[in-house]
């Protein structure tokens, strides 16, 4: 079949849908133009908006709202017990409605409520926005692993990952660089912070982002009707569609997304549903490593505060002076994306380099004080840190793929929450008073990620030894 675009994809005697590599790549381009550069901008914006608080710290939030260290923990932490609470659910949910519809919306409150936290004056007031962020934002990054697990195989995941999470590590970047120049260009405008300025123009960005999503965005490859809904300027025919699917199920994927039903039965029910993901031990192996090490990841929300304890005590150059650690990170995150597609079947090994090298730069920076080898150090340690989570999110999508859709999404929602725990504890480990060495903070970084290194390795090594055995055991019978 030289053309999938114009003709049903041709069927084996079997029934099952044939097709050329030629015509595969095709439909594989078409899949990522409809898909990657809209969550990419999606991703930017969520990320942005999550971390401009840290941004506002040192730009006066702090000062202006009569906020302690602990205060100030307390509102990074209360974003996450927003987005635990509600993470399976959205991810539930996404599964059976339109990401076309489901996504734009939760993007377009999000980006109102962050916009609204321009007129705050209180802590109630601060910590009631983050948490509604939270709730909202919550369905986005598990969103993009279950999508993509309906559209991609397990070794075009990485890649694709790791070009989805630039946008995140962009958004660090562009996130410094926007608001020194807010703080130095509209400070005191019309009689507002520069941390307020923030907050409002990301805010309105948000929302214009938005609605163009309504339009752009396309469901899943089972979505009832003659054609994929939802994207204007990408629709996909019935064959293509069967090709979709059929290459999915080629790569042991269950299937039935968007259509109330997987290839093991009807939809099983919230019940069922959640019965399902409590039983599988792949889910809880892998909450546990992921929530080992997720402490680690609060150092996105105090880079500004950290470099400026490396010396750069100028607000305006603390912030331009995160750009370059975010640049390490996309740079890590690109060529591991890449190199574990080539290895898709030793994806876990690539999460396991990441952790041991955020171990490894940890240890380092808690013995060594220079600011310049610190610097050093602290990109190499964002770079292991990026590395290890974009490869996680691929590997997720992997590990639960012979799972029943609505099962995979409640998982991958479950393991997005473990995700979060880090959160809870890592927000308190790099107090004021601890600067500028921080010993507290990079030991708990150090610690939690030799552990989880050590899990995942458990977890890879124990889900190749089941999936040989079944391998076996289907031969045999």
């Amino acid at each position: 079949m030289d053309s999938l675009e114009k003709t049903p994809s041709e069927e084996s005697a079997q029934g099952e849908p044939t097709w050329t590599p030629e015509a595969e790549r095709r439909l594989v381009r078409k899949i990522d133009l409809s898909l990657l550069p809209m969550l990419w901008l999606m991703n930017l914006l969520s990320w942005m908006d999550r971390a401009n608080l840290g941004n506002a710290n040192i730009a006066g939030l702090t000062s202006d709202l009569k906020l302690s260290s602990s205060q100030f923990s307390l509102a990074v932490v209360i974003y996450y017990v927003g987005y635990t609470l509600s993470a399976p659910i959205s991810s539930l949910l996404l599964s059976r409605s339109r990401p076309s519809l489901y996504l734009p919306t939760l993007m377009s409150l999000w980006g109102l409520v962050t916009a609204l936290t321009s007129l705050i004056t209180s802590l109630p007031a601060l910590l009631a926005c983050r948490i509604l962020i939270g709730v909202l934002e919550a369905g986005l990054t598990p969103g993009m692993v279950f999508i993509f697990s309906a559209w991609y195989t397990p070794s075009e995941m990485g890649k694709r990952t790791a070009l989805f999470l630039t946008s995140a590590q962009c958004g660090g970047l562009f996130g410094g660089l926007i608001a020194g120049g807010l703080m130095r260009d509209l400070e005191g405008a019309r009689g507002m912070r520069g941390w307020r300025w923030l907050f409002l123009v990301e805010g309105v960005v948000t929302v214009a982002v938005a609605a163009v999503g309504y339009g752009v965005l396309v469901d899943y490859p089972e979505s009832p009707g003659g054609k994929v809904r939802g994207g204007r300027f990408f629709m996909f025919s019935e064959g293509e569609r069967g090709v979709a699917v059929g290459r999915l199920r080629r790569a042991g994927t269950v299937t039935g997304v968007g259509v109330g039903r997987g290839e093991g039965g009807g939809s099983m029910g919230l019940g069922g549903t959640v019965r399902g993901a409590v039983r599988e031990w792949r889910v809880w192996l892998f909450s546990v490593a992921t929530a080992m090490y997720s402490g680690a990841a609060i150092l996105t929300y105090f880079y500004p505060v950290l470099v400026k304890g490396l010396g750069y005590t100028d607000p305006i150059m603390a912030q331009y002076m995160t750009a370059p650690i975010w640049g390490v990170a996309v740079v890590f995150n690109l060529a591991s994306g890449f190199a574990a597609d080539r290895i898709p079947h030793y994806r876990g090994l690539v999460v396991v380099a990441g952790l041991v090298l955020i171990s490894l730069t940890a240890l380092l920076t808690c013995v060594i004080h220079n600011f310049t080898a610190r610097y050093v150090l602290l990109s190499f340690m964002t770079g292991g840190l990026w590395v290890a989570y974009s490869q996680c999110l691929a590997y997720l999508g992997d590990l639960f793929r012979n799972l029943h859709p609505d099962v995979r999404s409640f998982a991958i929602g479950m393991t997005t929450v473990a995700a979060q725990m880090g959160y809870f504890y890592g927000a308190y480990c790099f107090p004021a008073e601890n600067a500028p060495k921080h010993l507290l903070g990079f030991g708990m970084v150090a610690g939690s990620s030799g552990c989880s290194s050590g899990l995942y390795f458990l977890l890879w090594w124990a889900a190749r030894y089941f999936d040989r055995k079944r391998s076996r055991e289907s031969v045999v019978g």
